[in-house]
């Protein structure tokens, strides 16, 4: 390290007050050792490999602006309780540099419904319930908004216990809970007719009928009272491009001012 050590660094990052749980690393020419800040923070192989884990679709091969990361031949040796030692990564320049634009928009205004379901005639046929509560929420929508409002919502129940992290994709399709979570969850043009239309499907969800039941049956139990929250604007990802240049620095002018002149 060049005129500051590691307990230097150490030493700065405690004294401030900021947040120490951040890593110093050693860069040498065929190797790095990486130590964390934090006297109580331990790096280990598996934490620091972890690290091609985060947003990257191959943790071998990490694609950044001007190359490509090969991690293939990385190794990650113990040094001490502390320390970290990567050896075997390989940078491949790219042949065009590249540089990557995201962007979000405002969709519109959400509001949800927390509840749960421990009734295991529901359960067994969660599927089909969740399929009769969307008709039934959509069926109520149309009859007291307009047409335009009824084409421009979202209704979504995600189901924790079953599927609710990863949806569709779920390998595991059989539920064995003896309980589920229930988000219900409505995107509208405003606040007001998000939170109407998800107070209108948690009624909907409350004394939704199964075979198995006859009368008013009340199926699901909310959180809060009044059920609903309403989280504000939302946002999605719009722009999601990579753009070829022939100079990495002609979309981002930089005006050199010099003091005094």
């Amino acid at each position: 390290m060049d005129n500051v050590s590691a307990i230097d660094w150490r030493a700065r990052f405690l004294a401030s007050g900021e947040d120490a749980d951040l890593p110093i690393v050693d860069a040498h020419q065929h190797y790095f050792d990486i130590e964390a800040l934090d006297p109580d923070v331990r790096c280990t192989p598996q934490s620091v490999a972890a690290h091609a884990l985060y947003e990257n679709a191959d943790p071998y091969r990490l694609i950044e602006s001007s190359g490509t990361l090969d991690l293939n031949a990385a190794s990650y040796e113990v040094l001490d309780d502390r320390r970290v030692r990567v050896r075997g990564s390989a940078f491949e320049s790219a042949e065009v540099y590249t540089v990557k634009l995201e962007g979000a928009e405002r969709v519109g205004y959400q509001s949800i419904v927390i509840g749960s379901v421990r009734d295991p005639y529901i359960i067994r046929q969660i599927d089909d319930w969740s399929a009769r509560l969307k008709e039934k929420v959509k069926a109520r929508v149309v009859d007291v908004f307009d047409a335009e409002t009824a084409a421009n919502y979202v209704f979504n129940l995600r189901i924790y216990g079953k599927d609710g992290t990863m949806g569709a994709l779920e390998p595991v399709r059989d539920v064995a809970a003896h309980e589920l979570c229930l988000v219900l969850e409505v995107t509208a043009p405003t606040q007001e007719i998000a939170t109407t239309i998800v107070s209108m499907a948690r009624h909907q969800a409350l004394h939704l009928p199964i075979p198995e039941w006859s009368g008013l049956i009340t199926g699901v139990a909310c959180i809060y009272s009044p059920a609903y929250l309403e989280r504000g604007a939302v946002y999605r990802f719009c722009v999601n491009h990579v753009l070829e240049l022939d100079d990495p620095n002609e979309i981002f002018p930089v005006e050199m001012i010099e003091a005094g002149a």
